[in-house]
């Protein structure tokens, strides 16, 4: 193969990955926003300046791209999550440890609130898609419980908590202001709007004895 071959070749992959991250970007605001069902792919298209034959060269089914906007978010969770967590297994102090993946936890939300909206949509019903999440959820939950137990030996607020209430908790506290953006706006709670705050306020509920 020449140079030119070569290069070509890698300019048309590298079309070909932008193209890809374009309709994802453009599937994640509307399955967030509209839900799976009501997104149609010539939809996406039209959001994301893409032919329906480009959709379906590159994805194939609309599931393809939910799919593909799954592993996407769950990608940016484990980015945040796994080097905290990792961290925390080597520290000798399990209780701060464990504060500081939950704050891992809620800085990716903040900083993704999009998904937090997805996620809540997909956690509305039994089928293939919440199943998904839930298996990418259980990968990241397990890892937590080994830390949670560690860290509930110190504390006695964590002693009030299993660690699926824990998660739970954690989760709605995070994404509640995510979802319900108007009703957030409409709280005379200044922590709800400013996200030092909101982090510091999840916190205190959460550990503060």
């Amino acid at each position: 193969m020449t140079d030119v071959s070569r290069k070509k070749g890698k300019q048309s992959a590298e079309v070909a990955e932008l193209t890809k991250a374009e309709i994802i970007a453009a599937a994640t605001h509307l399955f967030s926003t509209k839900g799976f069902e009501a997104t149609g792919l010539r939809e996406i298209a039209d959001q994301s300046g893409m032919t329906h034959g480009t959709i379906r060269h590159h994805f194939g089914s609309k599931l393809d791209i939910w799919k593909a906007v799954a592993d996407q978010v769950f990608a940016r969770y484990q980015e945040r999550l796994i080097p905290a967590l990792m961290d925390a297994t080597q520290s000798e102090h399990p209780l701060a440890a464990f504060k500081n993946v939950a704050r891992a936890f809620i800085a990716v939300s903040n900083e993704n609130p999009t998904f937090a909206r997805l996620l809540t949509r997909e956690g509305t019903s039994q089928n293939e898609r919440y199943e998904y999440f839930d298996a990418h959820f259980v990968q990241i939950h397990v890892l937590i419980e080994v830390l949670f137990k560690k860290a509930q030996k110190e504390s006695t607020k964590l002693q009030s908590f299993t660690n699926d209430s824990f998660f739970m908790t954690l989760i709605s506290l995070t994404f509640f202001p995510l979802v319900l953006t108007e009703l957030r706006r409409s709280l005379p709670a200044a922590e709800l709007d400013d996200f030092s705050g909101r982090e510091e306020l999840i916190l205190k509920v959460l550990f503060s004895e």
